[in-house]
């Protein structure tokens, strides 16, 4: 079970490469800073070593990490597991726990409590992208790049600095924090315009030490899961709700767009 010492997904402890330096860590509000210690602890699961404490293996494909989504839009605290295509994920709907699996050729939703879920089939073009994938999640820096994002400056995170790339268009403004040689997000902004809204990721923990069995990957064999293939997914979702929860990981479902 995650501790509250994972408060540090406000202050995070980063990577091999990250530059430490002296600064006061950002003010945070009270209500979120306990609603983020309530969250962490909500979620069943070890609680990973610092991604800073890490031996990072370039053959091996498993990562982990904490991500903690706030602005406008709900707060979301998600724990994301990979090991090369395949992805976990877990977070708290409504007081449900919802689990999100990507294995193979099938988008998988359950529900932990109910013991109910929804098993899609990925597009052919999501499946393609599995390749030239370093990993699962966590690939705005990437995304922004082909984007023609450009670095403009550093900013200091708690005890470390992260390269701050932004990226403008017709829509808003994209930014994306990273460190290290593999370019980890630390955090990222997005600011859509014509809503001017604003929503933050933090990521934190990253490691590549955790490294789950196979059977991880996979729903248990008690959970109900409803199966539909992906033209039945794209023509019955604008009408009416399938599974327990939408799905949040998108581009592994239908693919990124180019």
């Amino acid at each position: 079970m995650p501790s509250a010492r994972s408060i540090e997904i406000i202050a995070p402890s980063l990577v091999p490469g990250a530059t430490a330096t002296r600064s006061r860590p950002p003010r945070l509000r009270p209500l979120l800073v306990a609603t983020l210690v309530f969250a962490l602890g909500a979620v069943g699961g070890g609680t990973a070593g610092s991604a800073q404490e890490a031996s990072p293996d370039p053959d091996d494909g498993n990562w982990y990490a904490e991500r903690l989504t706030s602005g406008d839009t709900p707060l979301t605290v998600e724990y994301l597991w990979s090991r090369g295509p395949k992805l976990r994920s877990e977070r708290v709907v409504r007081g449900h726990p919802i689990v999100t699996l990507v294995n193979g050729d099938r988008y998988v939703i359950y529900d932990r409590i109910t013991r109910e879920g929804i098993s899609i089939a990925r597009s052919p073009a999501a499946i393609q992208q599995d390749v030239g994938r370093v990993r699962p999640f966590a690939n705005e820096f990437k995304n922004m790049m082909k984007a023609g994002a450009e670095k403009v400056g550093v900013e200091r995170v708690a005890s470390s600095r992260c390269d701050l790339y932004r990226v403008t268009d017709g829509v808003g403004r994209r930014e994306v924090c990273v460190v290290g040689d593999d370019r980890l997000p630390i955090f990222t902004r997005v600011y859509v315009r014509q809503r001017a809204s604003e929503v933050t990721s933090q990521y934190a923990e990253w490691s590549r030490k955790v490294r789950p069995p196979d059977s991880f990957y996979l729903p248990p064999a008690d959970i109900q899961l409803e199966f539909v293939s992906y033209e039945e997914y794209l023509e019955r979702a604008p009408k009416e709700r399938l599974g327990p929860a939408p799905p949040t990981h998108r581009e592994l479902l239908h693919g990124e767009r180019n």
